[in-house]
């Protein structure tokens, strides 16, 4: 595994958090990272495109076909503001042909649009426009009509004035729900946070309540929620933190919703986006939310996942650095670049406190000092079918994979 004599530097200084980083802590996995492509991206999906049964990688204006990661042109894409002008890939049979699709979340162009796979004939991936309605950072599926499959888009659009809304795609037309007359800003998740049995939509100031007829026009409750990250204890030079201090309230990445100590009631797990901190948010019995942060040592946790990396079948928080955000103007944009997972557990009652939650976290390394983050997309999946979970990540340093060797250690862990 790549460690730089800074990372453990780095973890030392922060043993006193409410990451643990104790001789006794769980053992960490070894990755052995590849670059595949140096090419600036700043998102990636994996879906097996060319149908012959393996998961092949889509990053930037390129596929890349598995097993040796062969590059194959898939779209032009527009370069803006030192950004490549597409910020999440969803995949996608869009048209029932049997061939995974490409659904296209766009910045500066303010669209949503779906690329045709061209199937065995090759050729141009033909584009077709879904919505128009505003800019979008991040998106993913999700189930929202309750139909138990991940079939509808739910993006993040980046302007408060922009109405928040879901598309469902029926009897081969995409359709546009809208939930609220605005979006609340940067972050966006979904979960069942009042056990109703219906999935909620997650925003930066709150969660909107899904209704019994997920289909009625209007808007949904608005619950709002303060989470408070800015009691995130500031962090890095004086110059990061004055940026820190200029920064508006509420940028999440994704935020996702899963009981983290054993309550029975959903808490939030989410990243700062841009600025430092990963923390959770305990929501009480009175329907109140407690701000638990995890690690405030690094910034700009945007990409994240739920998956279990270890195989105890407890899901583990995936998420790692996007590097260079906003183009230097972040708190933290010049900190190494790390990926990281962390996994936690529950105290006994005597090692419980209302600052701990009654959990204990353990931060993993997975890439450290190199030129592996998080990006705005990280997908968790078992690339080379050996039964563990590998990494792909893609950002404006490239697009790697970080293979997991638990179970096949044919190649040996990255080291500097």
């Amino acid at each position: 595994m790549r460690v730089t004599l800074q990372a453990l530097l780095t973890a030392a200084t922060i043993c006193g958090a409410a990451v643990t980083f104790a001789a006794s802590r769980p053992p960490d996995i070894a990755f052995h990272v590849t670059m595949i492509d140096p090419s600036y991206g700043e998102t990636v999906a994996v879906t097996d495109i060319n149908r012959d049964g393996k998961p092949d990688i889509v990053a930037g204006e390129s596929w890349y076909e598995a097993p040796h990661w062969t590059k194959h042109p898939l779209r032009q894409i527009d370069y803006a503001n030192g950004y490549i002008d597409n910020f999440s890939d969803q995949p996608m049979d869009v048209d029932g042909d049997g061939w995974t699709d490409i659904i296209q979340f766009s910045y500066f162009a303010h669209n949503i649009v779906w690329l045709k796979n061209p199937g065995k004939t090759g050729g141009p991936w033909k584009q077709t426009e879904i919505d128009n309605s505003g800019p979008t950072e991040f998106a993913f599926l999700v189930d929202l009509n309750n139909d138990s499959k991940a079939n509808e888009l739910l993006p993040e659009f980046d302007r408060p004035n922009v109405p928040a809304a879901w598309f469902e795609l029926a009897n081969g037309k995409w359709v546009k729900h809208v939930v609220a007359k605005m979006s609340y800003g940067h972050g966006i998740g979904a979960g069942d946070v009042n056990g109703d049995g219906r999935n909620d939509i997650l925003i930066p100031k709150g969660w909107l309540e899904a209704p019994a007829d997920i289909h009625a026009e209007g808007d949904w409750v608005f619950h709002p929620t303060d989470w408070g990250w800015k009691s995130i204890p500031p962090a890095g030079t004086p110059a990061d933190q004055a940026k820190s201090a200029a920064r508006p309230n509420g940028q999440f990445g994704y935020m996702h919703l899963i009981d983290i100590n054993g309550d029975g009631r959903k808490d939030l797990l989410t990243g700062v986006a841009h600025d430092y901190g990963v923390a959770w948010y305990e929501q009480t019995a009175d329907g109140k939310w407690v701000q638990h942060v995890i690690d405030s040592s690094w910034s700009q946790a945007h990409a994240s996942q739920l998956v279990d990396m270890n195989g105890d079948g407890q899901p583990d928080f995936v998420t790692g650095k996007r590097y260079f955000a906003h183009n230097g103007g972040d708190p933290g944009e010049r900190d190494p670049i790390g990926l990281y997972w962390y996994e936690w557990r529950k105290l006994p009652a005597d090692k419980a406190t209302p600052a701990n939650g009654g959990v204990e976290w353990t931060r993993h390394i997975v890439d450290y000092g190199g030129r592996m983050g998080g990006g705005v997309q990280t997908v968790a999946v078992d690339i080379d079918g050996d039964g563990d979970l590998d990494l792909v990540s893609a950002g404006k340093s490239g697009l790697f994979l970080a293979e997991n060797l638990t179970k096949s250690p044919k190649a040996t862990p990255s080291r500097h």
